[in-house]
């Protein structure tokens, strides 16, 4: 028993020392669940419309960067040697080298440490550059950060230890009119889960980008326990029973016609 305890105690440990690219051990202990996004409470609000720092040193609003277009938000930061790169670099070479390079959306890149300055976030899109036009990086102001961070649910903070942000990996997709509408957690997204939630996000528009968006819709649910698309549970007992009426249909003809014959 003794031996079982040991082991529960340890697992415990071991799950909690590595949260977000950083080493959380005993005495800094949190529980991870604390920086999770409640999308329930999210989906469907309205992103803070506060001031960004462009690259150019101007101002804009972020309405004003996302009007008329669907927008996936990357919060993040231009120092960070972690997720933030690797989240980055995986959707620009998605983009890239998929049908996405063709479609009218825009990703909003904002940093939300206080400390990252334009020449920071200009050595970051040298480094790893280059974006296509789809591509827009900014700052926000200090005073603005946890305004904005507030709206969309996300959640962060500054281990001293270990000099490193400890934060939710996550793409979140905006409407043109700034509504939340879905998130994608992680670090490597896929073609046809940035596809859709695309669609999702210019739904609020008056008509769908292709009758290909719209199947896609009708086809594909969303599972948060995988944070991915997945085929319909009604397409495929659908396309069971289609098949299975298509199947007795088949049967039903072709006892007819044999029928027929022995008369």
């Amino acid at each position: 028993m003794r031996l079982v305890l040991t082991f529960l105690m340890l697992a415990g440990y071991a799950l909690a020392t590595v949260v977000g690219g950083a080493q959380v051990f005993k005495k800094d202990f949190f529980d991870p669940s604390t920086l999770r996004i409640d999308e329930g409470r999210y989906l469907g609000n309205f992103v803070a419309n506060v001031e960004v720092i462009l690259e150019d040193g101007t101002r804009k609003k972020i309405y004003d960067l996302i009007k008329d277009k669907p927008t996936i938000l990357l919060l993040s930061y231009y120092t960070c040697e972690g997720s933030c790169p690797l989240r980055i670099d995986n959707l620009n070479k998605l983009i890239k080298t998929t049908s996405l390079k063709k479609r009218d959306f825009r990703v909003l890149v904002l940093s939300f440490d206080r400390e990252d300055t334009l020449e920071d976030l200009k050595h970051f899109k040298e480094a790893h550059g280059p974006f296509t036009d789809h591509w827009v990086f900014g700052l926000i102001p200090p005073e603005d950060i946890e305004t904005l961070t507030g709206s969309v649910g996300f959640k962060f903070f500054y281990s001293e230890r270990d000099k490193t942000f400890v934060h939710t990996n996550v793409y979140i997709f905006l409407s043109p009119d700034g509504r939340i509408t879905r998130y994608l957690f992680g670090v490597v997204p896929e073609e046809k889960d940035v596809r859709i939630a695309l669609v999702e996000a210019e739904s609020g528009k008056t008509q769908l980008s292709s009758l290909v968006d719209l199947a896609l819709l009708v086809c594909y649910t969303y599972d948060p326990s995988r944070s991915t698309f997945v085929v319909s549970p009604t397409i495929i007992f659908g396309g069971i029973g289609f098949a299975l009426f298509g199947s007795v249909a088949l049967f039903a003809l072709i006892s007819g016609r044999l029928a027929r014959r022995e008369v």
